[in-house]
């Protein structure tokens, strides 16, 4: 039986794993130049806009249990792709939304402090405001029914201050808004 000495084994395993590095390597070299690994998107006007936001804003409003102090931060991320808005991080209601182009427009999905996320979409946009609507079509959401974020707009009142309206819905119905004026610290 003809078997292989230690040098010539390592030659051997070296030699194999060689072959299948570049086996490997062509497809995903492939990919790289196909998808332009790395090349800058391009983003909707209101994207844009919403890139101004980013920074930390303080503000006030009623949750539930009168009128409360509160934070909101907004961050550029995912390579500048998408902007995260956190609501009272650390508190019991604490919520995340992320902001994105979807298929060249302006959407978002809101991490509820519901339990629910509701994806909207940029309905109206102004100079000044921005009004999302929920999605015909929300995977988030178990049903219409279920108390749920269904609009928000957010007004841009000056420079350094901002107002959120969010149109909460409960059994398909408008309940009520939600106010939230915020002005941006200067940390």
């Amino acid at each position: 039986m003809n078997t292989l000495g230690g040098r010539d084994m390592k030659k051997f395993l070296l030699l194999n794993f060689v072959i299948l590095l570049t086996l490997a390597w062509g497809p995903l070299a492939s990919y790289a130049e196909e998808h332009k690994m790395g090349a800058p998107v391009t983003h909707s006007k209101d994207f844009e806009m919403m890139k101004v936001l980013v920074g930390i804003w303080e503000g006030n409003a009623d949750m539930g249990k009168g009128r409360e102090m509160l934070r909101v931060t907004y961050e550029l991320t995912s390579a500048g792709n998408a902007i995260v808005e956190r609501f009272d991080a650390g508190k019991p209601h604490e919520m995340i939304t992320v902001y994105y182009d979807y298929n060249g427009k302006l959407a978002m999905t809101h991490y509820c402090s519901l339990g629910n996320q509701p994806h909207m979409e940029l309905k109206n946009s102004g100079q000044n405001n921005m009004t999302f609507t929920l999605s015909e079509t929300t995977p988030g959401l178990a049903s219409m029914n279920e108390t749920h974020m269904h609009a928000l707009t957010i007004a841009v009142d000056g420079k350094d201050s901002i107002t959120h309206t969010w149109t909460l819905y409960d059994k398909g119905a408008k309940k009520y808004d939600v106010v939230v004026k915020l002005t941006r610290t200067k940390r």
